[in-house]
């Protein structure tokens, strides 16, 4: 990323943002929405100072996930989109949260293993793999095999939605640390891109002191540097006291992401995360909203109420330093992409003179 020089006063200059977890925004679902419309919601996010978008798609019936990613794959490559986030369909059942159970697969089942050769192939077709990562539970039996088929083809595998013991977790970390350091090895161009956990807290199985579950080790591979993780920051997911204290331990592994949805910067009403009905109290034009989108009927939380700037708003209200705040929205969810596609750009905000935090509406200046 570039370096961003020195602000006029009452401006701040930072990287552009980037989201590695966004299903859609302002009305538009990037699962189902036309090319045009995935524009439009892509570009209105980087007037808003979020420059790199990953276009998140939820579990979906297996020929609709590949229509989806053949309709994405070309604004992945001509850079409007980062690059393209599968969550699912390798969940476990009791943690779909939003995601339709009767669209999840089985991994053992090797008809699921030939599906996902075929999505990744789709991913590839013009070239470049436009794919990046792809949500799955680890403790399910085939998810080796998962590994192993999106490693073999240069996308993420990540831990979530997860039943996991804490032992089934150490051993998903174990394997995705040798197939990391065995492509690392080989890489004369550093480090490359660095599996993060979904949404860290939401849609696992809690900590309880004699039943641990995948939180510690996952916490505790974050620290090493193995792994980075997910923190949706806003104010309904995770508390923020536990936001901040994320960010004060860990502040090189925490990714802060939107989970945004077409319900997201939207007004009061009904929309829909892939296949499934989602409905929202409304967009606000601060940071937290009045309740997150939720699905139809249900207190299921489905996506997250404010997009990246607004979470990097509540970062610094919350009391995180600038440097963690910025890095946590920019340089550390960078590393979910290739090298050639980390470069975000910058931004230039209008602060507020009496309290020094961003102010509220468009930043001044966006250069993607």
């Amino acid at each position: 990323m570039r370096t961003p020089g020195s602000s006029d006063p009452g401006r701040l200059r930072t990287p552009g943002l980037v989201d590695q977890h966004c299903h859609g925004f302002a009305g538009v679902d990037f699962a189902t929405a036309p090319v045009s419309a995935v524009r439009d919601a892509v570009r209105e996010l980087a007037l808003n100072g979020v420059t790199r978008v990953v276009a998140s798609l939820p579990t979906l019936p297996r020929d609709e996930t590949r229509a989806a990613v053949r309709r994405l794959a070309p604004l992945v490559r001509e850079g409007l989109v980062a690059g393209i986030h599968l969550e699912g369909p390798f969940l476990a059942a009791s943690r779909c949260g939003a995601h339709r159970p009767e669209d999840l697969q089985d991994p053992a089942d090797p008809d699921s293993l030939r599906w996902l050769e075929a999505v990744l192939r789709d991913g590839r077709s013009g070239g470049e793999q436009t794919l990046v990562a792809m949500t799955y539970a680890p403790e399910l039996d085939g998810a080796v095999a998962v590994e192993s088929a999106l490693a073999s083809h240069g996308v993420l595998p990540c831990p979530g939605h997860t039943d996991a013991t804490a032992a089934q977790v150490g051993a998903a970390v174990d394997r995705l640390t040798r197939r990391s350091g065995a492509e690392d090895a080989g890489d004369t161009d550093g480090p490359g891109p660095t599996p993060s956990v979904t949404h860290l807290f939401n849609a696992m199985r809690g900590f309880h002191h004699r039943d641990p579950g995948p939180v510690p080790p996952l916490l505790r591979a974050a620290t090493a540097g193995l792994l980075r993780v997910e923190l949706i920051a806003d104010g309904h997911h995770v508390d923020r006291e536990v936001v901040v204290d994320l960010l004060r331990l860990l502040p090189a592994a925490v990714c802060v992401v939107s989970d945004a949805s077409a319900a997201t910067g939207a007004p009061a009403g009904a929309y829909t995360l892939g296949g499934v009905g989602i409905e929202s109290h409304g967009a606000t034009a601060g940071t937290v909203a009045t309740g997150a989108p939720h699905l139809v009927g249900r207190d299921t939380l489905a996506s997250g109420s404010v997009p990246l700037d607004g979470a990097l708003r509540n970062l610094l209200r919350w009391g995180v330093p600038l440097p963690a705040a910025l890095d946590s929205v920019s340089t550390t969810p960078a590393r979910t992409l290739p090298a050639h596609r980390r470069d975000a750009g910058w931004v230039e905000w209008v602060t507020d003179p009496e309290t020094g935090q961003i102010a509220p509406g468009r930043p001044a200046v966006v250069v993607p």
